[in-house]
């Protein structure tokens, strides 16, 4: 019998280049996390009441870090570098996702600047937390590497209805910077398709010239369709803005908080308040800025469009309101007028002078 040689066990052998690239395609393929620890991105449930966002004195430092949302429930910020590509665009217009899902964005990390003190004296654009100072706020400033500033807050309306919005935008920045400083109000349900924007919630321009202090309020009802959602998504946005000659310009800093998104709303019955900005021959005057101040001093504003109409709703009845106007352009002959709010009213008027 012949010696039988031992059997023995063959392995193919690969090139080292092929094993990499094998290697390479498993980590592709495997799962990625939804977020970053930067970010936060939680459905907030509104059944255990509103989502709110305020910067007060107690509680600074939600941001701790650098482009770092962890400590702030149910909301992420970014810089919106890839939504449009030049300045003086109207965000109500900007309604495509930087991210298609509730994946991060892959051009665009989460964004915000911490624990800022200034806003005239810092000019980096983007978003940042100012949280020591005269204004306390969440701040948007668009600029070349920020065009759409945005926040995304994100929240469940299992069995919800009646959602509204509220908010107050703020000038915070008196500096020299003199720039239009448009803001958008969007939302979408689910994590995919383009967002809807809500006319209700559009500021034409939230800023005054080199001063700081004007405060617009912003409470709108959302729509129906957002009702009863597992997975809804609202958008406050802003862009980088033209200056008043549409040349570009330095942004200003607009400022938000006391923000909340909820079942809540006005005590009394609302209506409406509406007008028109005219010239003494009846042509209508465009960009007017009408503030309305309630008994308690606080302000809404409006903004006239191209024929000189303007209005606020949602105002409740049965209290005296102030309404004052300024135009950067013209002087007028009553720049404030008292009127007490029974009922709808459609005809408070202002005239420029005829000087």
């Amino acid at each position: 019998m012949k010696n039988q040689k031992p059997h023995r066990k063959f392995f193919p052998v690969f090139p080292v280049a092929i094993v990499l690239a094998l290697l390479s395609l498993a980590l592709v393929l495997l799962p990625s996390p939804l977020r970053s620890v930067e970010a936060n991105s939680t459905y907030f449930d509104l059944s255990t009441g509103n989502l709110t966002l305020n910067l007060t004195s107690g509680t600074t430092n939600l941001i701790t870090s650098n482009d770092n949302w962890t400590a702030v429930s149910s909301v992420e910020g970014y810089c919106g570098d890839g939504l449009t590509s030049t300045f003086g665009v109207d965000p109500q217009t900007v309604l495509t996702a930087e991210f298609p899902s509730s994946a991060l964005p892959s051009s665009s990390d989460t964004c915000i600047a911490a624990n800022k003190g200034n806003p005239s004296a810092y000019n980096a654009g983007g978003l940042a937390e100012f949280d020591s100072g005269t204004y306390l706020a969440f701040g948007f400033q668009g600029n070349v590497q920020s065009r759409a500033p945005y926040m995304v807050f994100y929240v469940n309306t299992t069995g919800r209805s009646n959602i509204r919005i509220a908010f107050d935008v703020t000038d915070i920045d008196g500096g020299s910077n003199n720039a239009v400083s448009q803001f958008a109000v969007q939302y979408r349900v689910g994590e995919s398709g383009n967002f809807t924007n809500l006319p209700a919630g559009y500021i034409a321009d939230a800023t005054d010239p080199n001063v700081a202090g004007r405060v617009t309020s912003v409470n709108i009802l959302l729509p129906p369709a957002i009702n009863n959602q597992p997975q809804v998504q609202i958008r406050i946005i802003t862009t980088d803005a033209a200056a008043p000659d549409g040349t570009s310009s330095p942004d200003e800093w607009l400022g938000v908080n006391n923000l909340r998104i909820g079942n809540f709303g006005t005590t009394a019955a609302s209506v409406s308040v509406s007008g028109r900005v005219l010239t003494p021959g009846g042509r209508g005057i465009a960009r007017a800025s009408i503030t309305m101040w309630d008994d308690q001093g606080n302000a809404r504003n409006s903004i006239s469009n191209p024929f000189g109409f303007y209005s606020f709703d949602d105002v409740p009845a049965g209290r005296t309101y102030i309404f004052t106007i300024a135009s950067r352009r013209y002087i007028f002959n009553q720049p404030s007028q008292v009127l007490n709010v029974d009922n709808a009213y459609d005809s408070l008027n202002f005239f420029t002078s005829s000087k």
